[in-house]
């Protein structure tokens, strides 16, 4: 039984067959279990949780305990229940595209939950939801946010080459002739010449929007009134985030135009009232232009000009974010966005490595290890990411006026000792 007396069947209410461990978990994958999670995932340090978020003033700060200046979440809560399913749709090609998704639900907090959709990176694309964004997903569910994880289903070859088709772009999608298929590579099983130009553009590129909106579809239509998650889920206040390439889909449902078969193409999605990018693609990246993240791009094609890019951004990155160069270019998101409410957490630190920003530690020690560093500066590094994305979170999902003035203020950056800018747009 979950907090609300509900069996997993009742409160997910969609056609599942009952509650197995594959369907329905708590942090150690027992079916039905409530449980914590883990303690090293607590406050500053991974140790119990900090500190009250200081005021506006900072005394607590200002008198060098870093620990104050921290920012903690308005709510706390734990796991209650994961419920996975798969989720169709009818895509552009006129087929059905299956994705799977994973709910995780907090317990001990105020309902309705607010929502976080979190989309992973990399084009080989994911079929286990229960894998993605598991590290940030903690950190929310723990601050009270119900957090639904989309695994972006590769494409067949066929698949992919009828959406070549549907957007007309069969020359771009063509490739190269192979020998036999044992040469052609396609998501890591035979199928498309590595080097043919089919390969050159990842479909999930179009698909990661598509499979938001169909997962916000199927959320807010269990959230409506009669609906299984009535009362559970409160998609009025609703954050897409993501990481890499995930971080890319966020800013394309935020506006961010991207060329499909040379034409700037928009699909912005008005639902999500905030957005997370952690380390977000740049402009040359994957058919993005400066004119994406300028919001020129938009601003030619939509029918209110006035929306684009107009929403809160929070974005993550940093030196170590793979080579400078790319680095410097995940920045530019950033950089050529218009001004208001958007944020950008820089950390200044090589070990902070790509895949340091989606919460995780393995890279930064490898890293360290490499390098001869200090392998607890990796969770330093999560200590700071957390801190300014709870607070992200909280302003613009629970309206709390301690977040807004954390993000207005220079705690984040002190926190970090400097090692971490804290910027703004």
């Amino acid at each position: 039984m979950g907090r609300h007396g509900l069996a997993c069947v009742a409160l997910w209410g969609l056609g599942l067959a009952g509650c197995t461990p594959s369907e329905t978990k708590g942090d150690e994958g027992d079916a039905g279990a409530v449980d914590a999670a883990p303690a090293d995932l607590g406050g500053v340090d991974g140790g119990a949780p900090a500190d009250a978020a200081p005021d506006a003033g900072g005394s607590a700060c200002e008198a060098g305990d870093l620990a104050a200046c921290a920012y903690t979440p308005t709510e706390s809560a734990r796991l209650d229940r994961r419920l996975a399913r798969p989720l169709t749709y009818t895509d552009v090609t006129g087929a059905a595209r299956t994705i799977n998704v994973e709910l995780r639900l907090p317990a001990g907090a105020p309902l309705p939950a607010p929502v976080v959709v979190w989309s992973h990176g990399g084009s080989g694309g994911k079929s286990d939801a229960t894998t993605v964004g598991e590290e940030w997903a903690q950190q929310f569910v723990r601050a009270g946010y119900a957090v639904l994880a989309i695994a972006h289903a590769p494409r067949a070859r066929a698949e992919y080459e009828a959406l070549c088709a549907a957007l007309d772009w069969v020359d771009g999608c063509a490739g190269a002739a192979c020998a036999d298929d044992a040469e052609c590579v396609f998501d890591g099983t035979p199928g498309t010449c590595a080097q043919g130009g089919c390969r050159f553009w990842k479909h999930l590129s179009w698909d990661r929007p598509h499979d938001f909106a169909a997962a916000v579809d199927m959320l807010e239509g269990e959230a409506a009134p009669g609906g299984a998650m009535e009362g559970v889920l409160d998609l009025a206040r609703l954050v897409y985030a993501g990481h890499s390439a995930g971080g890319g889909a966020a800013m394309m449902v935020a506006g961010a135009t991207r060329q499909f078969n040379g034409v700037d193409t928009l699909l912005m999605d008005p639902r999500p009232v905030a957005f997370i990018s952690a380390s977000p693609q740049g402009p040359g990246d994957d058919d993005f232009t400066e004119a994406s993240f300028s919001g020129a791009g938009c601003e030619a094609v939509a029918e209110d000009p006035s929306v684009c890019l107009a929403r809160p951004h929070l974005f993550l990155t940093g030196v170590g974010d793979d080579t400078d160069s790319v680095a410097e270019n995940r920045r530019l998101s950033f950089d050529l966005a218009p001004p208001g409410d958007r944020h950008l957490a820089w950390i200044t630190e090589e070990a902070a490595v790509h895949t340091s920003f989606e919460y995780q530690l393995d890279g930064c020690e490898r890293h360290q290890a490499r390098e001869g560093g200090d392998a607890a500066r990796c969770e330093d590094y999560r200590a700071w990411l957390r801190s300014v994305a709870l607070a992200f979170l909280d302003q613009h999902l629970r309206a709390s006026a301690a977040a807004e003035a954390y993000l207005r203020s220079d705690f984040p950056a002190r926190l970090s000792v400097g090692a971490m800018s804290w910027e703004h747009r």
